[in-house]
C-alpha cells in the first residue's frame, strides 16, 4: 500500500499515533499505516512507552502536513 491510498481518516489516525496515542487506535488502521510503511511497534517496549512508533516515512509525512 503506498500512501496515496491512504484516506483523510487513516491520516487522522497517523496523527494520533504522533501525538503518542497509538494503543487506542484500531487494529486495522494500524495495520494500514504499518502496511504503508507509516507506523511500526518499537523493537523493545518499556513501561510507559508508546505501543507505536512512526517510522521516517510517516514523520515526513506528519511534518509536512503541519506546514
Amino acid at each position: 500500500m503506498t500512501t496515496d491510498k491512504l484516506d483523510l481518516q487513516d491520516l487522522a489516525h497517523l496523527a494520533r499515533v504522533a501525538a503518542g496515542q497509538g494503543a487506542t487506535r484500531p487494529e486495522t488502521a494500524v495495520a494500514r499505516l504499518t502496511l504503508a510503511g507509516l507506523v511500526r511497534r518499537p523493537e523493545r517496549l518499556c513501561e510507559g512507552a508508546p505501543a507505536l512508533e512512526l517510522t521516517p516515512a510517516g514523520l515526513a509525512l506528519v511534518r509536512s502536513s503541519d506546514q
